[in-house]
């Protein structure tokens, strides 16, 4: 893969070419056609540790998808495509599965819940270069409590660009293990669906002070066997359009601030 440095901006395929934008970059993509056939990658011999990188690959990628499902109300916020960055994220947990065979090793984030918390869904801007006291939560008789610090413009509350309004958004998600079916199906499948609760603030003026506060969240019945308990934290700017306030999307910041 490489990057296109010019004035000329183009799109699609030149001869054995294709040039392509993605989203989180301003460059152009180019990326060469060619590689062995699907049928040889399917069937040769020669392929066989491909077609068991390609199993796990898949495995890694529908945990990735049920994460980012899980966070539904505040995907807008992210400035890039964040299943390639998780998928990475999930490799090592799923490489620490020592029990399975190459090809049928299983993503149990429930084992390691931990290398998730700190994973940023923005690469232009950070939650905590924004909000520069820590932000901390704690779980009491089934809620989720995330405490918001006092926030001082220009001393610990630092928000991107020049929006008038800002609103933060918790999640709280339980997100499946994805394990290998070598009964039934021989596939991989979750061991169930995600589900999310959330809650956010009143749209507020980022010039303005703003007090402590608590975003709580119901969460719906306890934690169930092979799911991972995920908190997540946005910040969310928006735009005044008559007497609605618009969020602006891939602008403010969010994290997974918490998993267990």
């Amino acid at each position: 893969m490489a990057t296109l440095i010019s004035t000329l901006q183009i799109t699609g395929t030149l001869d054995n070419l294709s040039y392509y934008k993605m989203r989180g970059s301003d460059k152009i993509i180019v990326r060469r056609k060619g590689g062995p056939s699907k049928n040889q990658v399917k069937n040769s011999d020669q392929f066989e540790q491909t077609r068991l990188n390609n199993k796990e690959f898949g495995g890694r990628s529908m945990t990735a998808k049920q994460i980012k499902s899980s966070m539904f109300p505040m995907r807008y916020l992210a400035d890039h495509n964040i299943i390639g960055p998780l998928n990475a994220l999930l490799k090592p947990i799923q490489e620490l599965d020592t029990v399975s065979e190459k090809g049928e090793r299983e993503v149990r984030i429930t084992r390691y819940p931990k290398l998730l918390e700190g994973f940023q869904l923005n690469r232009r801007s950070m939650l905590e270069s924004i909000v520069r006291t820590p932000v901390k939560y704690n779980i009491q008789n089934q809620q989720v409590i995330v405490e918001i610090p006092e926030l001082i413009p220009g001393i610990n509350f630092l928000p991107p660009d020049n929006y008038p309004f800002y609103q933060f958004i918790a999640i709280t998600s339980m997100v499946p293990d994805v394990m290998y079916n070598e009964t039934l199906k021989k596939k991989y499948e979750p061991v169930g669906e995600p589900y999310t609760a959330f809650t956010d603030t009143d749209w507020l003026p980022v010039n303005n002070r703003a007090a402590a506060t608590q975003l709580i969240i119901d969460v719906p019945g306890e934690k169930r066997d092979g799911y991972t308990r995920l908190v997540t934290l946005g910040i969310s700017v928006g735009t005044q359009i008559g007497t609605y306030i618009e969020p602006v999307k891939y602008v403010g910041a969010a994290r997974i601030i918490g998993a267990e």
